[in-house]
């Protein structure tokens, strides 16, 4: 599927946008980020956020994510959205001192140390560039074809928009619309509906023709509701971290073995994650061994007790 055909409830936004949001609340511990020096795309008070800065955080995403806000003028607005919400959120806290609060401060080097144990875990798990190679691809492709079979979805969206991290306002002007929508579409042409309603402009022009989308590119929450419509049939609304989706079921395609070329990314990232968990746990296992870890049972049992 091209990018312009992604579902926007697909992107992985909210992960990327909260990694970047618990390293740049550890900075500020430091010292603040350096402003960019492009146009400015969005303000909200005294907080702006400029091209060059908006850059900065499309590159951070996932390559596929780029793509898809690349392509999705909505779907880059939520994000630019979503980045001004937490920095003003940021400038509220430092405005109160909130990061000398001693509790704050304690957290902080909670959150510190178990980010770092992360980030440690990761080195050691690091897979090499090259793995795997076209061999293993195809072993694997050839070994496990039938699992990777799965049906696809002709889908079509109405969206409101309620990021996470909105303000009550706009959540509750969210969920009336939602109501006032879900209240239309029993006695409403689908298509015509999202034409009106739905703020995803690229689907919106097309009636919120999605197309065909396979399970794997489907939020949790989204695949669970399209699973269980029948064919012309309506579900949601649905809450996505970007909003609330009501989504009809067009058509369901059988179950159909990709081909190699379709399912090589997916299988590459299937051996990359499994080859880093085989790294971790034989680190842990000759950390272990090497520690040598004793535990004193009879303290143990006093002090489980004592928890009693």
């Amino acid at each position: 599927m091209r990018a312009r055909h992604r579902p926007v409830f697909c992107l992985q936004i909210q992960a990327s946008f909260c990694a970047a949001a618990c390293a740049a609340v550890f900075a500020t511990v430091a010292a603040a980020a350096p402003a960019g020096s492009g146009e400015i795309v969005a303000e909200a008070g005294s907080v702006h956020l400029d091209s060059t800065e908006v850059r900065t955080l499309v590159a951070r995403l996932p390559s596929t994510d780029q793509s898809a806000v690349a392509a999705n003028r909505d779907a880059l607005e939520r994000l630019v959205r979503s980045e001004l919400v937490r920095r003003a959120l940021l400038a509220e806290a430092k405005a109160k001192g909130f990061e000398h609060d001693p509790d704050t401060i304690a957290q902080f080097n909670r959150m510190q140390d178990e980010l770092l144990v992360r980030l440690w875990m990761v080195k050691q798990a690091a897979v090499p560039p090259g793995y795997p190679s076209e061999d293993d691809v195809k072993t694997a492709y050839e070994a496990n074809k039938q699992s990777l079979a799965g049906p696809q979805y002709h889908i079509a969206t109405i969206f409101i928009s309620a990021p996470d991290g909105s303000d009550s306002a706009k959540l509750a002007a969210a969920l009336r619309k939602a109501a006032d929508v879900g209240g239309k579409i029993a006695q409403s042409d689908f298509a015509q509906l999202a034409q009106q309603q739905s703020e995803d402009s690229a689907t919106a022009a097309r009636g919120g023709d999605l197309g065909v989308v396979s399970e794997d590119k489907m939020a949790p929450g989204v695949l669970a509701v399209v699973r269980g419509l029948n064919v012309g049939a309506v579900g949601g609304p649905v809450k996505t971290n970007q909003g609330f989706y009501f989504l009809k079921l067009i058509d369901k395609k059988p179950q159909a073995v990709p081909t190699l070329a379709e399912a090589h990314d997916r299988i590459v990232a299937a051996l990359r994650n499994r080859r880093a968990n085989e790294l971790e746990q034989a680190y842990l296992t000759q950390l272990n061994e090497r520690l040598g870890v004793t535990v004193n049972q009879i303290a143990l049992a006093e002090l489980q007790h004592s928890l009693r």
